[in-house]
Formats: C-alpha cells, structure tokens, sequence
C-alpha cells in the first residue's frame, strides 16, 4: 500500500487545481441534475406540487430524501475540523441529534397528520394567526442561516480539495467564492423549476454520493497515517497518538479539562453533551425542512421510515467523518511528516487563528492530497457528491423557506385571491430572495464550528418549546408562544458574544457605537460573570492573561431553554386558552390515521372520507394529550434506541482498535 501511496499523479492537465478527469465527473453530474429539475418542472401544476412534491414519494425516496436534506457538506467539515481539534469527542457536534433520533419515529406520524403544507400552518391550526406569522418569519431566518452555513462550509472543502494556496499567486487555486457561485446557481435552478418534487428527486441521486463520499477518504487516510506514524495500521496510529496528544485522550468522548485549556477550547463533559442534545431534540421539529421530511410521502409511515432511518444513515456517516478528521491528525501534526513542514506545524501550533483555519479546510485537503495517489478523477466524485451534499440541504431550504412567505404571509396578507400560478411564482421569486439574503450573511461567519453553535444550534430550539408543548398540553395559549420564543430569543443573546458591525463602529468612539451589537449583551455578561463565575469561560494567553471571555456553551443552553420554559409555562397559567373547538379540531387531525391517497384542498383538514380517529390516552388527564403508543410504534422507538445503543458501540469499539 505504501509503494500505491508513493506514486503520485503527475501534476498536469490542471484547471483550478483540478485535473481533466475531476471536471469530466463534475460536468456530468452537473448536467445531470439540471436535467431533473427541468424534468420536474413539468410535473409541477399546484402549490402541493410545488411545496410536497404531490405528497407521492414512497419509503426509499423519503429516506433519501431525509438523509438529503439534513445533511450537508457543512456538517463533514465541521465533524472532520471538531474530531481535528478535540479529538474523537469532536463527534458530538453531529451526535448532539444521535439522542433525539428515536423521538423521530414518534413525531413523524403527527407532522403526516398534519396534513400542512408549511409548519406555519401547524402553529396557526394549534394556536393563532400570530404565532403562524412568528414561526414564519423565524423558518425564514432557520432557511438563511442552514443554507448559508451549507454554502459557507462546502466553499471551505472546495478550496481545501484544490490544493488551497498557489504559490505562485498567492490565491487559491479554486477560490470558495465562485465555487458557493457555482453551487448556488445550480440548486436555484432546479429547485425554483422542479419545487420539492425536484429536490426529493435528486436527494434520492445525492443520498448515494453523499454516502459515497462518506466513507471514500476514510480507509485511504488511515492508511496513510499508518505510514506516517510507522504502525502497522491506521488504527494503530490514532493509539500512538502525536506528542503532547497520547491516543488514549484523543480516542476519548469527553475532552478534559487540563486538555482543552492547553488547546483553548471548552471541555466536551457529560453536562456539555447532554445539553448539546436536549437543545436539538427540542429545535429539530420545528426546522423549516421537516414538515416536508414527514409530510411529502404517500403515507404517515413512509414519513416514519424516511425521517427515521435517513437520519440514521446519516449518524453512520458521521462516524466516518471523524475518523477521517483523527487520521488527519496524525498526516498534519505528526512532526517530521511529509504532509506538513515543519514551519507550517511550528504555525499551527502557535497560531490558534492558523489552526482553525486549516481544521476548517483539513477534510478538502486530505482528499486532495491522498485521492490523486489513488487514481485520476476520484477529487471529482469526492467534489461531486460534495456539491450532491450540499445543493440536496439548499434546494430543500429554499423551497421550504419560499413556501413558509408565500402560503403564511404573502397570501394572507399581500395577495389573499392570486391564481395558482401566481403564488407559485411568488414562491420561486420568494425562494431567490431568500439565497440572497443568504450569501449577505455568509460574510458575519468564522468558521464551521461557531456556525453549528451559535447559529444553526439555537435558532430552531427558540420555538422548539411552543411545538412539544402544543401537542401534549392543551393549556399552553397563543401568547405563551410569543413569551417562550421572545424569553428564549432574548437569553441566547445576552448570553452570545457578537462580532460588531464595523460600519456602526466607524460613527464614533463611544462605548456602545463600537460594540453597537455587543453593548447590551456585554453589559449583561459582566454581570452575570460576575455573580456566577462559574458559567464564564475564559481563553488565556501564554502569560496567564484573559484574552477573550465568553459563556460556556452548556450553561447558556441551560439559561435561555430555562428562560423559555419559564416564560412559557406562567404565561400559559395567566392567559386565556385557544378555543375549545380550535383545540378539538387540532387534535382530532393528529390523532386520525393518514389513508393512502386521501386529497385534501384546504391544508390541515380532514378529507370527508377519514380514517377512524384514535381516542386513547397515555395518561387520563384532561388537559394532557399524550396518546396511548400502537403497537408500531412502541416497536419502532424500541428498536430505534437499540440502534443508538449500536452506534455508540460501534463508535467504542473502532476506538479500541490497534491496541
């Protein structure tokens, strides 16, 4: 293997750091899926077509379609750049969900039952048009920001997978702006013709070479670690650790405390993982995408299966992903490796800002190192199913947030007597205005990991609340909404260090025009530092001197889902209910079965020729509405948990390999 390895590619017929054989692939997939989009386009004649693809895809393309949506190149950076920096427990920034997989196989039925369109529509059936305005305008900004953190990673890769820096220029070879350029055409293109048909369609093709691209890189790397570090295995290697990182601490799943401040990051405790997860549980359900994840199959159990299972596909992955970052510590930071020179190491270990940069890129920059080796081409299907990744997670947001300001705002509040073709448009128009707003703010990102924590984390979970509590509680009112959401909101903000806006900033000298954004939240965080000590975190320097403060990503989860919780509950208990009718009516759609090929006109009714609605309860309480689990059900979460179980055995048990 080691002759294989030795053998490199001769550097010619090379475009953008890209050889002949990677462009012939690129071009193929791209025509490719053009294609499908403007297939799909014809197939599009309503809002249900455009927004559910006609509610007529099966289990297969559901599962794909979940897989697609939810996953983008985004998340294999910031997996490969979290397991580089914090070792294996950098796992836990995709497996934040791992916990809260099982629950899909529960809420998935309800979402079906719904029988929306947007999950707008499920906060206007559950509680009032104000809430359905609040979710709206909060799903477009979730849409924004994943699309934008998709765009934002994948041009990370690209540049990575080129071979980064020309030497001779002094630019890179493929810069991430016209690769995010590139990308954003083509997933307009396809999704604004084909709507989520479309997207379902080629999440189907992009599933495969996501997964594809899942594990390529990872039996190559390893190998090439072996050879680095002199073992007899790739595994080994990770065992043997670099110097000043023993395998057996990076191999583990928590990040101590003496390690993390030598590294200047936070320590990855029990604490830290449970709120990573309680946090997602609570947001993923109210994600833009969702409703469409659940509610474009022909039946609630394709919506089960897909939601369930793609996303299951998609933890597999992630365990990939980390092990391709590991094996990378041992290319890049073992000393005297031909992969890094010794300058270049001696500046990653110095520059703290050099080596999150280069752990942004590190994924792109393995591929483009090894696969070339291998044979020509494979950096064009790595690339391909990178695009495949990412454009599958945008076109879905873009159709969705199009949908969420067209059926929830501009036709109830603009426009209430279009023609179909009308809101139609208004939805493609809609959708482009969206990926604009979208690259307006890739400029407010640093990098992979603050995109995850700070943005794509948070946001969804400031309604999350209002969702579980509307489907098991009746007391829980309209203007509880609003105060959860607002408390919520406000918690993460007070509690989030932002960057200030610098054209704020160049107005004057005063305090509060330089931070601007910061004033109100820096004020408060002094504070609270100040009484509770304990929360703050604190980045040093060599001499011992704080260079940064900001909150402990566990406790700021904690603060502002306490806050809304809080919020929510007293308001609920002070407020007057949603109508009784209202309550009846929405309970009665989640509670009856979805029959194969029912047509519904209106969203979140019930057709005249319904299935029999379930009357069973968990527990017989008047206000609780937690039904009493089928038999399917109960088997499906059984079995789900013993897949989790799986996962996390298997994480272990390649750990412990090569010792």
């Amino acid at each position: 293997m080691s002759l294989l390895f030795a053998q490199a590619v001769p550097d010619v017929n090379k475009y953008m750091g890209l050889d002949i054989a990677d462009w012939l692939v690129l071009c193929a997939y791209l025509v490719g899926v053009t294609a499908i989009g403007v297939w799909s386009y014809k197939k599009v004649h309503d809002m249900s077509d455009f927004f559910m693809g006609g509610r007529r895809f099966g289990k297969v393309f559901m599962m794909f379609f979940a897989f697609g949506a939810g996953t983008s190149s985004e998340q294999a950076v910031s997996v490969a750049a979290g397991s580089f920096r914090y070792g294996l427990a950098g796992i836990w920034y995709q497996f934040l969900w791992l916990w809260s997989t099982p629950f899909y196989w529960i809420v998935a039925p309800v979402m079906r039952r719904m029988r929306a369109l947007t999950t707008s529509d499920f906060f206007e059936s559950r509680y009032d048009t104000s809430t359905a305005t609040l979710y709206s305008f909060l799903g477009i900004t979730m849409s924004i920001v994943f699309i934008a953190g998709g765009l934002y990673g994948c041009g990370e890769m690209v540049e990575g997978l080129s071979g980064g820096i020309n030497p001779e220029t002094g630019r890179a070879y493929f810069p991430k702006e016209i690769a995010i350029a590139a990308m954003t055409v083509m997933f307009v293109l396809y999704g604004l013709a084909g709507g989520l048909g479309a997207a379902i369609i080629t999440d189907f093709i992009q599933g495969v070479l996501t997964i594809i691209f899942s594990f390529l890189l990872l039996p190559f790397a390893l190998s090439v670690a072996a050879q680095v570090a002199g073992t007899d295995g790739g595994f080994a290697a990770l065992q043997a650790g670099i110097p000043g990182r023993p395998g057996d601490e990076m191999l583990g799943l928590t990040l101590t405390e003496e390690m993390t401040k030598s590294m200047g990051l936070e320590p990855i405790t029990t604490f830290y993982v449970i709120a990573l997860s309680l946090t997602g549980l609570v947001g993923i359900v109210v994600q833009p995408h969702i409703m469409g994840v659940c509610g474009a199959g022909k039946t609630e159990f394709e919506g089960r299966f897909g939601f369930t299972v793609g996303n299951f596909i998609k933890r597999f992955c992630t365990i990939a992903w980390t092990f391709t970052g590991l094996a990378c510590i041992i290319i890049y930071l073992s000393p005297g490796s031909d992969y890094l020179s010794g300058e270049e190491l001696t500046v990653l270990q110095d520059d703290p800002a050099a080596m999150t940069s280069f752990a942004n890129q590190v994924f792109g920059r393995a591929a483009h190192d090894i696969l070339p080796t291998i044979s020509r081409g494979l950096v064009g299907l790595l690339m391909a199913s990178l695009l495949a990744a990412v454009m599958s997670t945008c076109d879905a947001q873009m159709v969705v947030g199009s949908g969420l300001f067209t059926e929830n705002i501009y036709r109830r509040f603009l426009v209430r007597n279009g023609s179909a073709t009308h809101y139609l448009w208004a939805g493609r128009i809609s959708g482009l205005a969206i990926v604009g707003l979208s690259l307006l703010m890739l400029t407010q990102f640093e990098n992979v990991i603050q995109v995850l924590t700070r943005y794509i984390q948070p946001i969804p979970a400031f309604m999350g609340m209002s969702f579980w509590f509307g489907i098991t509680w009746r007391g829980y009112t309209p203007k509880a909404v609003w105060a959860s959401t607002l408390a919520t909101a406000t918690g993460w903000y007070l509690t989030t260090s932002h960057k200030p806006f610098q054209f704020i900033a160049a107005l004057g000298d005063s305090e509060f025009l330089q931070r601007n954004i910061d004033y109100l939240p820096g004020l408060f965080r002094g504070w609270m530092y100040e009484f509770v000590p304990s929360i703050m975190l604190a980045n040093l320097n060599d001499a011992g001197e704080i260079v940064s403060i900001k909150t402990s990503l566990p406790w700021q989860i904690s603060i502002y889902l306490a806050a809304g919780a809080i919020a929510g509950i007293v308001v609920s208990l002070t407020t007057r209910r949603t109508p009784t009718e209202k309550l009846d009516h929405f309970f009665q759609l989640i509670r009856t079965p979805v029959r194969k090929g029912e047509e519904i006109e209106t969203p979140c009714t019930l057709p005249e020729d319904h299935l029999p609605t379930e009357t069973g309860k968990l527990i017989p309480l008047k206000d609780l509405e937690i039904p009493t689990p089928s038999v399917l059900g109960m088997v499906g979460f059984a079995c789900a948990w013993a897949v989790v179980g799986g996962i996390i055995w298997l994480t272990m048990t390649l750990a412990k390999l090569g010792t």
